[in-house]
C-alpha cells in the first residue's frame, strides 16, 4: 500500500476533486459535458451498467478515490471469483467496446484538461476491464475441474496484489511428465487457448510451444475490439495524468507495478510449461 505525508495525500484530495467535477463522468448534468459528446455519454452510460453489473462500481466522484488505486473497483477479489460464467466473459467484452467508443469520442473531441483526465481514467478502466476478461478466460476454461488458480489480496505479505498459479492436480501430472516439451499437453486445448488468451490480453504477448509437434494455437483476441492491451492501457492512464496532474502519476504507477509483477509471474509460468513468449515490437 502507498505510504504518503499529509501534505502528498492533500494535493491528491484537490487533484482528485478536480477530475472527478470535470468531463465526460459529470453524471449529474443532463448536458452533454465540455469535451465530451453525447455518443460518449451514451457508451459511458452503458460500460458502467454493464460493469456494476459484474461487480465493479465506479467511484469517480469520490475525492479520495485515488489514494487508493484499488478502491477504484470495490470488492475486487470477490468479482475475481465470480468471472467463470461465458455470460460474464461476453459483458467484459462488450464494456470493451463501449469504453471504446467513449476514448475515440474523447480523442476527436480533445478539448483541454478535462479530456485529458477524462482520457486518463477511460484508459484506467479499459485496462481493468481487460485483466478481468483474461481472469474470467481463465476460470471458465476449467476443464473438466479447477486448474487456474488467480487470488487478490492488496494486503498480501508478499506486497503483489495478484497471485497466479495452477491446482495440485496439474502440478502433480507436470511432475510425472518425462520431458519438459511436453508440459503444454497437460493442460487441455481450451486451458491453453484461455493461457494464450490472458497472456495477449494482459500484455500483447504471444505464446507458442517450443516443442515443434504440438500444434501452435493463435490467440481469440487478435480482432477487434480488443486493439491493445491492459499494461498499454494502464500506461496511457499514467501519461495523461501526468499531463493533467503529475502528483496522481505515482499512483497510477503502483497500481500498474502489480499488474506487472502478475504478467512476469504468467511470463516465468509459460517458459516453465515449455513455451516461448514473444514480446510485441512496442515493449
Amino acid at each position: 500500500m502507498i505510504s504518503k505525508c499529509i501534505m502528498l495525500l492533500t494535493s491528491v484530495i484537490v487533484c482528485s476533486m478536480l477530475i472527478f467535477t470535470s468531463g465526460c463522468f459529470e453524471r449529474n448534468d443532463p448536458i452533454t459535458a465540455l469535451g465530451s459528446t453525447s455518443k460518449a455519454d451514451e457508451a459511458l452510460k452503458k460500460a458502467e451498467t454493464i460493469l456494476e453489473k459484474i461487480g465493479i462500481t465506479f467511484t469517480l466522484k469520490d475525492p479520495g478515490g485515488l489514494t487508493n488505486p484499488e478502491d477504484l473497483v470495490p470488492n475486487l477479489g470477490n468479482v475475481l471469483r465470480e468471472l467463470g460464467s461465458v455470460e460474464k466473459e461476453m459483458d467484459l467484452e462488450e464494456a470493451v467496446v463501449q469504453l471504446n467508443i467513449v476514448l475515440s469520442e474523447l480523442e476527436q473531441e480533445a478539448k483541454g484538461e478535462s479530456s485529458l483526465s477524462d482520457m486518463a481514467m477511460v484508459h484506467f478502466y479499459l485496462g481493468i476491464t481487460y485483466l478481468l476478461d483474461a481472469v474470467s478466460r481463465f476460470l471458465i476454461s476449467d476443464d473438466p475441474e479447477e486448474t487456474f488458480i488467480i487470488e487478490y489480496d492488496p494486503k498480501s505479505p508478499s506486497g503483489k496484489w495478484f497471485a497466479f498459479d495452477i491446482s495440485m492436480r496439474v502440478k502433480v501430472k507436470l511432475v510425472l511428465t518425462d520431458n519438459p516439451l511436453d508440459y503444454p499437453l497437460i493442460f487441455t486445448l481450451k486451458e491453453r487457448q484461455a493461457f494464450i488468451d490472458a497472456a495477449d490480453l494482459i500484455g500483447d504477448t504471444k505464446l507458442k510451444p517450443r516443442a515443434p509437434n504440438i500444434q501452435p494455437q493463435s490467440s481469440s483476441v487478435d480482432r477487434p475490439p480488443f486493439l491493445k492491451s491492459a499494461l498499454w492501457h494502464l500506461e496511457q492512464a499514467v501519461n495523461f495524468a501526468q499531463q493533467y496532474s503529475p502528483d496522481l502519476v505515482e499512483i497510477h504507477e503502483e497500481f500498474n507495478r502489480n499488474i506487472s509483477d502478475l504478467e512476469d509471474t504468467i511470463r516465468q509460468d509459460s517458459v516453465d510449461w515449455g513455451y516461448t513468449y514473444i514480446l510485441p515490437p512496442w515493449r
